[in-house]
């Protein structure tokens, strides 16, 4: 039964603090995309960067490092201590109507394979929907990692689930995994041909269900930075099994792999996907947009 002993509340102070809110964000995303059009190293950049992350902060504080968030029927628990899982866990990254879509499709059985977990927002919701089916969260990031673990965890959860330090690509092998920004819950990391980041292990997701055992997934979901396409490859072999996939696209990352978002769309389409745009984040970021291809 949810505790509605918060909903108590006077109705004017919830009102008040609620504009407040309100007034702040529209201030810092106006801020937000002056910087980003015009300077993004500017003064003013650096301004709200401080100013939002004094106030990330103080929440953390008075949240005591731990948030819990509705995501379609269930609560979630995640714990937050930067200003990266504070944005991704209270904005779940502009992401809400995607990973809601998500949810709304699953049946209970599916084993779903998250590609890009970060800290859980997707894998967490979906182990605590899934009844007789399971899940798979792939973060080759250490602290994301651990922190998807934890957040697991920390929810009372049934459902059979697993942290894969795996990047999935489209060849087995190793790889640099870089980052243009590092902290807890930031999800800028990205395989790199560069010797600047940690070592990770890369493998195809065909190369994990015929070599190590891995369940073939029903569902996929893929967020990495502008590889979607070579994850696509490296799956070629078990996507006539998959009923489903949720893309996060990047038009401009993909060029770091010499693949267009255009590429993406008619890998999936070939492969016997109806391909539906989704639209961008419903938070300040650009140059993203979300794509479902079922069959």
């Amino acid at each position: 039964m949810r505790d509605r002993r918060a909903d108590s509340t006077d109705s004017a102070a919830r009102s008040g603090n609620s504009c407040s809110h309100a007034v702040k964000h529209r201030l810092l995303n106006t801020a937000s995309r002056l910087t980003d059009r015009y300077n993004a190293l500017s003064p003013l950049n650096e301004l709200y960067w401080a100013v939002d992350t004094a106030y990330c902060l103080t929440r953390v504080a008075l949240c005591g490092g731990l948030m819990t968030v509705r995501i379609g029927e269930e609560p979630i628990r995640f714990g937050v201590s930067t200003r990266s899982e504070y944005r991704r866990t209270t904005d779940l990254g502009g992401e809400r109507p995607v990973i809601e879509a998500l949810l709304a499709e699953l049946r209970g059985s599916e084993t779903v394979w998250d590609i890009g977990a970060c800290i859980g927002t997707y894998t967490c919701p979906v182990a605590s929907t899934l009844t007789t089916g399971s899940v798979v969260g792939f973060e080759p990031e250490s602290t994301n990692r651990s922190r998807l673990r934890r957040n697991l965890e920390r929810n009372t959860l049934t459902t059979d689930w697993t942290v894969s330090s795996i990047a999935l690509s489209d060849h087995d092998g190793a790889c640099t995994l870089s980052s243009e920004f590092v902290a807890a819950g930031a999800g800028h990391h990205y395989l790199s041909s560069v010797p600047n980041g940690s070592t990770v292990e890369t493998k195809r997701g065909d190369s994990l269900i015929k070599d190590e055992g891995y369940t073939p997934p029903d569902v996929i979901k893929i967020d990495v930075q502008g590889a979607e396409l070579c994850v696509l490859r490296g799956l070629r072999g078990v996507l006539t099994e998959v009923r489903s996939l949720y893309l996060e696209v990047h038009p401009s990352k993909c060029r770091r792999y010499g693949t267009t978002a255009e590429e993406i769309e008619a890998f999936l389409t070939k492969a016997g996907f109806s391909i539906t745009v989704l639209g961008p984040p419903t938070n300040r970021r650009s140059g993203v947009y979300f794509v479902r291809a079922q069959r």
